[in-house]
């Protein structure tokens, strides 16, 4: 009898489970650009780490996987060719598969042993989907839209060849901002900044009125219901006025690199950069007109990763450290000094409840307990042999997707995994 009920119970969370997922991961950062999931995950790993559902070769790259209506979507390179495949989000099977010539071979060494000057662009932008299409930024400048269905292409440009500008010394690797109408990326260098195209024919629209484009992905400010268009430039970090590309303001932002990569955080009139090669970190303070500095520091230094906001406290990875800062006036609250958690200058992380999902650059994933009074590390796994896992993880529906260095794999993460596979409380809980 207590068997049948339990069975009753199953069938019963089986039923409803598809009203339990969220609502996907269908652009970089997220659906809110926050990098914050709400999938409901486990409070620890066993001690071999969450257990691997299935595993797919890839080509190389370093976008980031997104996910959306049971599909994981990436976006790498395969000898001279940019390729989007969909795979299914459950058993790891390809649905599609589309790629064009970007006429430059990949280079598995990675970025610090390539210069695209020379003629060898990496994969680095994440997709982004919005409604039934997808759209894609390669590394040599092509924006793609493609149907959501079978990936067919739609309409195909190159930026920097409408532009005639020089491609970023590592390539061009900001992620497409896609709106309701228009598409906004980061341009090359020797033009303008960035251009507004249109979504339907990728027509470009707009050249911006500043000049240099840069690594970071552009973001959206709503500055008092006055919409402002932020480009963190390799020289400059510039807000703009979205239908025009006119410039509001700008402060001039370098480094001895010319690497300004991580995407700008925006809260409640505050703004948020930072930059690695002992430059630093700047607040700003927005108005529908202009921008005033309210400090600048060097307490955190992000290389490319971007950080989570959550509520007044910004979790992130600064040269490798785990930092705690209380937001906007930038006071360091905790840093992370367990020899266990290096996350080395490109580790990620991704927030879900109290939790941090950490990958190091080295392929050590972890979970990690983060409140503003402190941190503990959970669990952890060496997930990856690789140097440079400079990917994002993906939380979906119970399940982490992460990128190695040619290896896209799928674990459960979900309240189950601390559970024994095969048992009746596992079942249960891997259908919620």
């Amino acid at each position: 009898m207590r068997q049948s009920n339990r069975l009753i119970s199953l069938l019963a969370v089986l039923a409803t489970s598809a009203l339990c997922f969220g609502e996907g991961w269908p652009k970089w950062m997220g659906p809110n650009g926050d990098n914050i999931s709400t999938e409901p995950i486990a409070s620890k790993w066993p001690a071999s780490g969450p257990q691997k559902i299935w595993e797919q070769k890839v080509g190389v790259g370093y976008s980031s996987p997104i996910a959306l209506d049971g599909k994981v979507y990436l976006l790498y390179q395969v000898g001279a060719q940019d390729t989007l495949t969909a795979f299914d989000a459950n058993t790891g099977n390809k649905v599609w598969s589309q790629a064009y010539e970007c006429g430059v071979p990949a280079d598995r060494s990675g970025p610090q042993d390539t210069n695209p000057d020379s003629g060898m662009p990496l994969v680095l932008a994440t997709p982004a989907i919005d409604g039934d299409k997808i759209y894609t930024y390669g590394g040599g400048g092509d924006l793609v839209c493609r149907n959501l269905a079978d990936g067919s292409a739609i309409w195909h440009i190159n930026v920097l060849k409408e532009l005639n500008e020089r491609i970023l010394q590592w390539a061009q690797s900001s992620s497409p901002l896609v709106t309701d109408k228009v598409v906004y990326v980061s341009a090359g260098k020797g033009g303008p900044a960035a251009v507004m195209v249109d979504k339907t024919n990728g027509r470009i629209l707009w050249k911006s009125q500043a000049e240099n484009g840069g690594y970071a992905a552009p973001i959206l400010a709503d500055v008092g219901g006055v919409q402002q268009l932020v480009i963190f430039g390799n020289q400059a970090l510039i807000g703009m006025n979205p239908q025009t590309g006119q410039t509001l303001w700008s402060f001039p932002w370098t480094n001895r690199a010319q690497v300004n990569a991580a995407t700008p955080i925006y809260h409640d009139g505050h703004l948020f950069i930072s930059s690695d090669y002992q430059t630093g970190c700047m607040m700003l303070s927005l108005t529908p007109n202009g921008a005033t500095k309210d400090w600048q520091k060097r307490d955190i230094q992000q290389k490319f990763q971007p950080g989570v906001l959550d509520h007044d406290y910004y979790y992130v990875n600064s040269g490798g450290t785990l930092k705690c800062m209380h937001w906007p006036d930038g006071k360091i609250v905790w840093e992370a000094s367990d020899p266990k958690l290096r996350l080395n200058e490109g580790g990620s992380i991704v927030r879900d409840g109290d939790k941090l999902i950490t990958m190091s650059e080295r392929g050590k994933l972890s979970l990690v307990k983060a409140t503003p009074q402190g941190y503990a590390v959970i669990s952890q796994m060496q997930l990856f042999d690789f140097g440079q896992v400079w990917s994002s993880p993906l939380i979906y529906r119970d399940r982490l997707y992460t990128m190695g260095k040619d290896t896209l794999i799928c674990l459960d993460i979900g309240p189950q995994a601390a559970l024994a596979p095969g048992s009746p409380d596992y079942l249960v809980a891997r259908s919620r």
